[in-house]
């Protein structure tokens, strides 16, 4: 086959130049994305009551819907959260499960379980999850007039609040890439009423009466269709309240008397009760979440919305737009990274070619060789499906190395032929030839390691489908093109005689001190070394398999590294009652205290107005606040600033941090606690007691030594309402409901239909405090006989008790229980004795554990098992190729070796084992008996021709000397630039760096030393 590609040069090169054309123009139309669509198994179920407690909400709707949802298939695990006014239910299903099916299941027993709910209850939201509904960045939208941490223009804002959702909002939408806006931040307005209390008294006039008011005059029965002769018209008829004036125009009539709602009530639009509120660098805004199409460019949507937002600066000068947690950064770091180590790679291959081959021009064909791979992968790529994403562009990047390894090997044989006196057609015939069955072997193994990553369970193995893929297609194309396209490519450049002087450079050439058998004298004396020192030799090959499994033992493991990150995320619950204004105030402060040192800041505080929002609604005493800094060590030392501040100021509250939410966050769960300890009442009669709970708390610091993260309670009124008393004072109990609600300021009764806007019509009383209700609000009691009514103090009816209860009430499969979420544990089964110790010795709990910990132990013994088989795989394929049962177990000898060096490596580095570091140590594995490969084939033919066995050892080593270091020089240089890149995709690569280069490097040595005395020591009686 090489002689007749040899022989067609120009059909060869014209059948790569189309497939390299169509190459570049499938790669224009390639997705891009952060990371590969995967449809994330769990769905969300959101319960909403409104003046409902978390207590009251977990017994009515809760747990019957939890227990109906107990019955779908394929559940892995259940868990919700009750809070007051609103709940959620996650289902986690197995990887694989059709979320779809699984979405429409989950309705149809939310259906059936509404039978069994309160009739008033409404029905439950069901959220399917999906990595595409995660934000691409947020769009913060301030008045620039406005001044940071100072109260900002209402009307202004309310301005600005209707132009965003009505303009900004919708010209967004409109762009093809984009799926949907999700807003919060608005200021919404309302119509209030509030009742003069004398004129009420005096006119004998009662809430019920307003409401009825209100309904009767806010009504639009419908229309009719009506004939007049030959035509036909449409009439309507609407008694809407359109504006204010309308409310204030409503007629009541009390006994002879007809008087307007005016008369006796003061009526206003004014700012809705804020239960939310979102801040962008101390200024009040409007946050946008823009979304992504699922099947959209990145690159496309990001030059689209570039557009938009220069066009919406000039046109609307008075707002400042900024944007925060911006993800299309992530994916430009990574391409950027693949352009960067192609264009390192190339020039490393320069030095190392010229270097060992003396010759200017090998590296011209090396570089075309491997350009051309790469883009004829893209087809491949285009053909499958596949997306330009993190993992894929990553699995390119590792690629990259053994792309060049088969063009190097390729080149440096022929070159060999050519040195001893072989005619330029002759010699890449035969260089080609010699090792068309290697290379298969060695990108065969490669491939071997690669194929069990997939069969990982859960998201994992859906990832590294993506790396898997692109690893396989760029071994194969190159191999391809190695073997095909590089001998023609060899051909024609060396023939071709270049006399002119601007291109005479290309054949120049060099006394080259490695090239004039330096490495070859290098190559003898390190095999006479080895040679002479048998025993410590193998010694060292034993010591290495216990070393192996001691440092696999003692090194720390996680399920992901962790990613050095600019940004960082700090929910704070002050785990006091306080309101949003209070809230707001604090995080003002906070921001203060951290002015200068983040670059940008943001923060959710209270309730958010976020369709799409899938975790637990915050309540009027949380936030959620973002910050960013320029580098590493400023968040770092900003996260512990922002500790400190809080604990000093205010010791009960609870605070956690995390990275911004990102695909990669969600599907990982990178920060999952290590461990997290379930505490199930025994008695399940009576909730547990704050302060037992507390002293369990503190009773786990001390027993374990680690301090589990705050547990959040609430302080509550009871009011009790006595039942004797309106029966003895004849008050209904709806008017004394409507009355606690108009005093309290929540009492909602109907809508106004502007014609721009729904604003809710709400009865209210004066600003007072709980105490000044009690004893200034009176209660109306029904007529006597001689229809007289009287008025009854609120304090007389009513009992106020204060009580204190959990925050979020937390249950799963095994019913409710109380969760203590611990990190940084040591050693785990000290932990869990300890806990269990500790619960038997009170005997009013039943405990569980979960966590990040169980899940990585999951996933490592995974890995173990794929290792097992892809050394199975390696092996089969060995023995094919060598015919040999004995000689695959001879190279996978040197794996342990070079497992052992590499983990030690990473521990020294800082690193722990971890999913990427694992995949790095199982890739090298087949990288690196690449070199074994070659050597071992050499040494086969050489004593097939006759030559005795020491002399084969030293003949075959010294000729794939040269390709050996080269390709091994050329993998470990493909991997460097990770080390210094410090992007998202970077980060994740880095463990798996260390890890290859490591491998490599120890690898190598043993290769050209280790292997050939092991062979040595197999075949010296069969040489005698």
């Amino acid at each position: 086959m090489i002689k007749f590609l040899i022989h067609r040069p120009i059909a060869v090169l014209m059948a790569f130049t189309a497939c390299f054309i169509i190459g570049c123009v499938t790669y224009s139309t390639l997705p891009i994305s952060l990371l590969p669509d995967i449809a994330i198994p769990e769905i969300t179920v959101q319960v909403s009551a409104s003046n409902t407690s978390a207590r009251e909400l977990e017994n009515t709707l809760v747990k019957p819907l939890r227990q109906q949802l107990l019955q779908v298939s394929s559940l892995k695990d259940i868990r919700s959260e009750s809070r007051d006014g609103a709940g959620i239910i996650r289902l986690s299903y197995e990887y694989g499960t059709n979320t779809d099916l699984a979405f429409i299941e989950v309705n149809e027993k939310i259906d059936a379980a509404m039978n069994y709910l309160p009739k008033e209850a409404e029905r439950p939201k069901v959220v399917k999850a999906s990595a595409t509904d995660i934000p691409v960045f947020y769009l913060n939208l301030t008045l620039k007039n406005d001044n940071s941490y100072n109260p900002t223009d209402q009307r202004a804002f309310l301005q600005m609040c209707e132009f965003a959702e009505t303009v900004i909002k919708r010209r967004i939408e409109q762009l093809p890439e984009v799926a949907m806006v999700d807003v919060t931040g608005l200021l919404e307005q309302q119509v209030q009423i509030v009742p003069d209390r004398d004129k009420l008294a005096i006119m004998d006039i009662s809430i019920e009466e307003i409401e009825s008011a209100l309904s009767s005059n806010n009504v639009e029965p419908g229309s009719m269709k009506v004939r007049d002769g030959y035509y036909e018209y449409n009439i309507k008829f609407s008694t809407l309240l359109r504006t204010s004036e309308d409310v204030e125009n409503i007629y009541l009539k009390k006994g002879d008397r007809i008087i307007q709602l005016k008369d006796f009530c003061r009526i206003n639009i004014i700012p809705v009760k804020e239960k939310g509120v979102s801040l962008s660098d101390g200024k009040r805004a409007v946050t946008l979440a823009v979304i992504k199409q699922a099947d959209e460019n990145m690159d496309k949507m990001k030059e689209a919305l570039v557009k938009t937002m220069n066009s919406f600066k000039k046109m609307y000068p008075d707002i400042e737009f900024s944007i925060s947690r911006n993800q299309t950064e992530l994916l430009d770091f990574t391409i950027s990274n693949l352009q960067q180590n192609l264009s390192l790679g190339f020039l490393f291959i320069c030095i190392v070619a010229i270097l060992f081959l003396g010759d200017v021009k090998s590296p011209l064909v090396i570089g075309i060789s491997m350009v051309v791979s790469i883009v004829i992968s893209f087809v491949f790529f285009y053909l499958c499906g596949m997306s330009l994403n993190i993992i894929s562009l990553a699995g390119l990047i590792l690629a990259l190395g053994m792309m060049i390894d088969s063009s190097i090997i390729v080149t440096e044989n022929i070159s060999q032929y050519r040195e001893r006196g072989y005619s330029l057609r002759r010699a890449c015939i035969a260089g080609t030839s010699e090792v068309i069955t290697p290379m298969l072997s060695s990108s065969l193994t490669t491939i071997a390691v690669f194929a069990p990553l997939i069969f990982m369970s859960g998201i994992a193995g859906a990832i590294f489908f993506d790396q898997a893929f692109s690893v396989t297609v760029g071994l194969m194309v190159s191999y391809f093109t190695g073997i095909m396209l590089l001998p023609v490519l060899y051909m024609l450049v060396y023939r071709t005689s270049i006399t002119t002087r601007k291109w005479k450079w290309l054949s120049f050439k060099f006394n080259n001190p490695i090239k004039d058998h330096t490495l070859d004298r290098f190559y003898d004396a390190g095999v006479n070394w080895v040679f002479e020192h048998k025993t410590f030799s193998v010694i060292f090959c034993i010591v290495s398999i216990p070393l192996c499994v001691f440092f696999f033992f003692f090194i720390d493991k996680e399920r992901m590294p962790e990613i050095e990150q600019t940004e960082l995320i700090a929910c704070i619950d002050w785990n006091e009652n306080i309101h949003v204004d209070e809230n707001q105030r604090r995080v003002d402060a906070l921001f203060g205290a951290a002015e200068g040192k983040a670059t940008e800041h943001t923060a959710s505080i209270g309730q958010q107005d976020f369709i799409l929002k899938r975790d637990r609604e915050l309540s009027s005493s949380e936030a959620e606040v973002y910050f960013k800094a320029k580098n590493v060590k400023d968040i770092t030392t900003l996260q512990e600033e922002v500790y400190q501040k809080i604990k000093s100021d205010y010791p009960l509250a609870v605070v956690s941090f995390s990275p911004p939410e990102t695909i990669f966050e969600k599907l990982f769960v990178t920060g999952e606690p290590d461990v997290v300890v379930e505490f199930y009442a025994r008695n399940k009669n009576q909730a547990p007691e704050p302060g037992t709970l507390r002293k369990m708390e503190k009773n786990l610091a001390k027993q374990t030594g680690v301090e589990p993260t705050n547990i959040a309670f609430e302080n509550q009124l009871n009011l009790t309402i006595s039942k004797e008393k309106l029966l003895l004072y004849k008050v209904s109990y709806n008017e004394l409901y409507r009355v606690l609600k108009t005093a309290f300021r929540e009492n909602s009764v109907n809508m106004l239909h502007s014609y721009q806007q729904y604003l809710p019509i709400t009865i209210a009383g004066e600003e007072k405090t709980v105490n000044e209700v009690l004893h200034e609000t009176l209660v109306q009691t029904q007529p006597d006989s001689k229809g007289y009514s009287s008025y009854i103090p609120l304090w007389e009816l009513v009992n106020v008790t204060p009580s204190e209860d959990l925050k979020t009430i937390t249950s799963g499969r095994n019913g409710e229980f109380v969760p203590f979420d611990f990190y940084k544990v040591g050693d785990v089964k000290t932990f869990m004795k300890e806990v269990k110790q500790m619960a038997d010795k009170s005997g009013e709990w039943d405990i569980g554990f979960s966590g990040g910990i169980f899940s990585n132990q999951k996933m490592l013994d995974e890995l173990v098992v794929i290792l097992f088989i892809s050394l199975l795989l390696m092996y089969f394929i060995l023995a094919a190729q060598f015919e040999s049962f004995l000689q695959p177990l001879l190279v996978l000898t040197e794996i342990p070796i070079d497992v052992a060096f590499a983990l030690l490596l990473l521990w020294l580095c800082g690193h722990t084992l971890n999913l990427m570091s694992a995949i790095g140590l199982i890739v090298t594995c087949g990288i690196v008996i690449n070199d074994s490969i070659l050597k071992l084939d050499a040494i086969n033919e050489l004593r097939k021709a006759g030559v005795p066995l020491i002399e084969a050892i030293h003949e075959a080593g010294r000729r794939r000397l040269r390709p050996i270091i080269m390709t091994s020089l050329t993998t470990i240089f493909a991997m460097v630039p990770l080390l210094f890149s410090f992007d998202m995709g970077s980060e994740l690569q880095k463990p798996l760096s260390i890890a290859m280069i490591g491998t490599m490097t120890v690898g190598t040595v043993v290769s050209l030393f280790i292997i050939p005395l092991l062979y040595w020591f197999i075949y010296r009686k069969k040489q005698n």
